[in-house]
C-alpha cells in the first residue's frame, strides 16, 4: 500500500494513498496496546454500532419505499467511517455532521452497554457511558425527529438530521445540518476556534462528502485552519458520486486529501471501509489536535452502495458494472471476516448483535409511531431567542392594533448630558465594544484587519492592545467562512461581533447569514448572540461596490435583528443591546456619519437602547406630516422640517432605529396624529423596506389617513463614482423639503 508524509506533519505521520474505487487491506493489526491498534473493546463497540447503523438504515429505507416517510439519505457503506471517528471523541468534543453520518450520531450518544447488556458487560462500560442517558430515549427521540413527531429534536419544524443538541452534562456538542451543505464546515471552525480558547483540548471532529468540497465555505474552511492551527479534524466521504455526478466532473486532482498541503494542514487518503485504516488515521489526526499541531483533512474513500435519496432514481445512472465492484466492497462483511480471523468475535455473537440491533430499532419506532403530532402552535414558535427582539416579535403577533402594554417590557431611553464628553458616532461605537469586552469574557471581535490596524474605518482601534488576539482576530479575506465561524463561537457560549470593511461585501457571506444565523433558534432552540456590523451607505463617492444599502436583503427573513442609528448616542446604546442580545443582530452603520455626526455622552456611565424601540425626534401637530426614516436620512428630514416650519408646515420626524422587530406602536402612533406620512430611505425604491412600512401604514392606519401614503428613496440606480452624480440621485434635504410639502398640500 502506498505510503507518503503527511503535509504540515512530523516525518513519521503517513498518508495511505488509494486510486478511484480501490480497497487496500489494511496493515494495522489487532492489538490490546491502544498505541498499535484497536483494542477488543472498542472493536466489539465499533462492529455493535456499525450494525446498528445498517439495522436502521434498512428499516427506513423500507419505510421511504411505502411512503412512510418523506425521503432518506442511506448512509449504507459509511459505517465503518462514521463510526470509527466518532469512537475518538472523547466528552465536550464536537461532532458536526451531514446526511450520511448516523453512525457517528449514534456512536457519540448512544451507552452501548445499557442497550444491549446481554453483549456488554460492566468492565466495558466507560466513563462517557455514564454520562449519557438511558439510550432507549436516545432512540426514541432520535426516531420522532426523522419522523416529524412532537419528542423529536425539532418538535417537527426541521426534518432528518438537521438539528443540534448541545448537553454538556451528557459530554455531547453536536451540531447538525443545513441543506446547503458545506455551509456547516465554517460552523465547526467556530467550534474550533472555541475549543482552542478553552485551553481543554477538545477537538471538533466534521464530516462532509466529496460534493461540498467544490463549494468556497470548504476552500475558506481549510484556509482557516490551516491559519490558525485549530482543533479540526475534518473527514471527507467521498463515496465518489455527488448525487449522480462522478467525481471526475467534480475535481481534477487525482486525491482531495492532496489540497491540504495548499492549506498547510496534514492530508490522508485511506480506505473508508476498513475500520482498522480509520482507527490508524483518525488516531493521529485526533492527536495532533489535542497536542495543538493543527487540523487534519482526511479522504475516505467509500463506495456507492445506495443513490442520493432513497428511490429517486439517481443510482440507475452508475454503470451497472461500477454498482456491482461497490456492492462487493460492503464494509461490514469485510470487518465481520477479519475479527472472526483474529478471534475478537464468533459467530453466536455476531448473530446476537445483529438480533439485538434489529430488536432496539423496532422498539424505538414502534413507541415514535405512536407519539403524537406536533403541536400546530409549533409553527408560530418564536423565531428569536428571549430578549427584546423576542419581546417585540411576540407582541406584534399578538396585537397588531398597537393595544399591547408592551412598554412596561422597555428600560427608558437616555437622555444625552452636557456634562459628558461629545463622542463621534464611530467612536461611540469604539466605546461601546469596549466595555461590553470587559463586561464578559465572551465578547469578541472578527474580522479583517481588525486587529492592530483597528478595522477600515478605526472603528476598533486599540481593542486588539487591550483585549488580545484570542478576542481581537483577523481573519483571511473571507465573509462566508468568517460568518459560520461566528455561529459555531456563538453555540459555544461567545458573543461574536463580526466586521465587514464595506456592507457591499456581506453577499459573499449571504448563505451563512439567512440561512444559518437566522434560522438556528426556530430549528432547535440554540440560540446565536452575534453581531454583523456592516458600514453602509452612500454621499461619500465610493462608487457602486461601497456604497450600497442592504437592510431590505436581511430585513425579508425572520430571526435576523436589523438596527440601523442615525446618533451617535444610539450608536452607542444600540450596539450594547446589540451584543446583548441573543439573537443575529445586523448593525448597519452609515459611513458618512461616523465622524460627522456627534452626541454628548456620559462619563462612566453606560446605557443601552432598547431593540425594537423608535424614536419621535421631533414633534409635529395633529394636522401635520409624519415622515418615517433612519440612518443618514434622519438629519436630512430634520433639516427639511426646521425649514417647512417657516413656512407653517408642520413635520414629525420618527426615528425607526430599529427596522426589525418594528416598533410598530410608535409609528401607528405618529401616523394617527397627522393622518399623512413620508417613508424616507436612502437604499433603492422597488422592494426596500419603505414598501413594507407604507403597506403596514396603509392596512393599519388607512381610516385616519388624509393623504396617499408616499416614498422618497434613492432612485433604482447603483451608486456612481462621481459625487455629482451621486447627488442627483440621493434623496436628500432639498428632496425631502419638497416631498413634505407636496403632501402637506394634499
Amino acid at each position: 500500500m502506498a505510503r507518503s508524509k503527511a503535509t504540515k506533519s512530523s516525518k513519521s505521520e503517513k498518508v495511505t494513498k488509494t486510486s478511484r474505487g480501490e480497497s487496500p487491506a489494511s496493515d494495522v493489526s489487532i492489538s490490546s496496546d491502544s498505541s498499535a491498534g484497536p483494542s477488543v473493546a472498542w472493536l466489539r463497540r465499533a462492529h455493535f454500532l456499525a450494525r446498528l447503523s445498517r439495522a436502521w438504515d434498512l428499516r427506513f429505507e423500507a419505510m421511504a419505499r411505502t411512503g412512510r416517510i418523506g425521503r432518506w439519505y442511506s448512509a449504507v457503506g459509511n459505517e465503518m467511517t462514521t463510526v470509527g471517528a466518532a469512537l475518538m471523541m472523547a466528552p465536550l468534543d464536537a461532532l458536526s455532521t451531514v446526511h450520511r453520518d448516523l453512525g457517528s450520531v449514534l456512536a457519540t450518544y448512544l451507552d452501548v452497554t445499557r442497550a444491549a447488556p446481554e453483549l456488554f458487560d460492566a468492565s466495558e462500560r466507560t466513563a462517557w457511558d455514564a454520562m449519557r442517558e438511558d439510550p432507549h430515549e436516545v432512540l426514541y427521540r432520535l426516531v420522532c425527529q426523522l419522523l416529524g413527531r412532537r419528542d423529536g429534536f425539532t418538535q417537527g419544524v426541521d426534518r432528518s438530521f438537521h438539528y443540534g443538541l448541545l448537553d454538556d452534562s451528557r459530554g455531547i456538542r453536536h451540531v447538525g445540518m443545513i441543506s446547503h451543505l458545506g455551509a456547516m464546515l465554517p460552523v465547526g471552525a467556530g467550534l474550533a476556534m472555541a475549543a482552542r480558547q478553552d485551553q481543554a483540548r477538545g477537538v471538533v471532529l466534521g464530516f462532509v462528502g466529496e460534493g461540498a468540497t467544490s463549494q468556497g465555505d470548504f476552500h475558506e474552511t481549510l484556509n482557516t485552519a490551516g491559519v490558525l492551527a485549530l482543533p479540526y479534524v475534518l473527514v471527507i466521504e467521498n463515496n465518489q458520486f455527488a448525487f449522480s455526478t462522478p467525481v471526475s466532473e467534480q475535481y481534477a486532482c487525482r486525491f482531495l486529501a492532496d489540497r491540504a498541503v495548499g492549506y498547510g494542514i496534514a492530508g490522508e487518503t485511506i480506505d473508508g471501509t476498513d475500520l482498522f485504516a480509520v482507527y490508524d488515521a483518525l488516531s493521529r489526526a485526533f492527536s495532533r489536535a489535542r497536542e495543538g499541531r493543527g487540523a487534519s483533512l482526511i479522504e475516505a474513500v467509500l463506495p456507492r452502495m445506495r443513490g442520493h435519496a432513497e428511490g429517486d432514481g439517481s443510482y440507475e445512472l452508475i454503470p451497472e458494472e461500477l454498482r456491482a465492484a461497490f456492492l462487493a466492497q460492503d464494509p461490514l462483511p469485510k470487518l465481520e471476516q477479519a475479527l472472526l480471523a483474529q478471534g475478537v468475535m464468533d459467530q453466536a455473537r455476531m448473530d446476537a448483535v445483529q438480533t439485538a440491533v434489529v430488536a432496539l430499532v423496532e422498539r424505538a419506532l414502534e413507541r415514535a409511531l405512536a407519539c403524537v403530532e406536533p403541536d400546530l402552535s409549533e409553527a408560530q414558535r418564536s423565531m428569536y431567542a428571549p430578549g427584546d427582539a423576542a419581546d417585540v416579535a411576540r407582541t406584534q403577533h399578538s396585537d397588531h392594533a398597537g393595544k399591547s402594554q408592551r412598554n412596561a417590557l422597555w428600560k427608558p431611553d437616555w437622555t444625552p448630558s452636557p456634562s459628558g464628553t461629545e463622542t463621534t458616532y464611530i467612536d461611540a461605537l469604539r466605546r461601546a465594544m469596549s466595555e461590553e469586552m470587559a463586561l464578559h469574557d465572551g465578547v469578541m471581535l472578527l474580522g479583517q484587519d481588525v486587529a492592530e490596524f483597528g478595522g477600515a474605518f478605526r472603528g476598533s482601534k486599540g481593542l486588539f492592545e487591550q483585549y488580545g488576539r484570542l478576542r481581537v482576530c483577523n481573519t483571511p479575506l473571507q465573509e462566508s467562512a468568517t460568518m459560520g465561524m461566528a455561529l459555531g463561537l456563538a453555540l459555544r457560549g461567545r458573543r461574536p461581533i463580526v466586521e465587514l470593511q464595506f456592507a457591499d461585501f456581506v453577499s459573499c457571506g449571504f448563505n451563512q447569514i439567512v440561512n444559518n444565523l437566522a434560522k438556528n433558534y426556530y430549528r432547535w432552540k440554540g440560540a446565536v448572540p452575534t453581531v454583523i456590523r456592516l458600514p453602509y451607505g452612500g454621499g461619500v463617492g465610493a462608487g457602486p461596490f461601497h456604497s450600497q444599502s442592504p437592510e431590505a436583503w436581511f430585513a425579508h427573513t425572520p430571526g435576523l435583528v436589523v438596527v440601523a442609528p442615525s446618533t451617535a448616542a444610539d450608536a452607542y446604546g444600540l450596539m450594547k443591546s446589540a451584543i446583548r442580545d441573543d439573537n443575529p443582530v445586523i448593525f448597519l452603520e452609515h459611513r458618512f456619519l461616523y465622524r460627522r455626526e456627534k452626541d454628548v455622552l456620559p462619563e462612566g456611565h453606560d446605557y443601552t437602547v432598547p431593540i425594537g424601540k423608535a424614536r419621535v425626534l421631533r414633534e409635529g401637530t395633529a394636522a401635520a406630516v409624519t415622515v418615517l426614516t433612519w440612518g443618514w436620512c434622519v438629519g436630512e428630514a430634520l433639516a427639511a422640517a426646521e425649514e417647512l416650519a417657516g413656512e407653517g408646515v408642520s413635520v414629525e420626524v420618527v426615528d425607526l432605529r430599529t427596522l426589525v422587530p418594528l416598533d410598530e406602536e410608535t409609528v401607528f402612533a405618529s401616523v394617527r396624529k397627522t393622518g399623512k406620512v413620508l417613508v424616507l430611505h436612502e437604499a433603492t425604491r422597488t422592494a426596500g423596506f419603505g414598501a413594507e412600512l407604507a403597506a403596514r401604514v396603509s392596512e393599519h392606519c388607512f381610516e385616519q389617513l388624509d393623504g396617499p401614503v408616499r416614498r422618497l428613496t434613492y432612485a433604482d440606480r447603483a451608486a456612481p463614482y462621481n459625487k455629482k452624480l451621486e447627488a442627483t440621485l440621493l434623496p436628500d434635504r432639498a428632496k425631502v423639503t419638497a416631498a413634505i410639502r407636496k403632501l402637506a398640500q394634499y
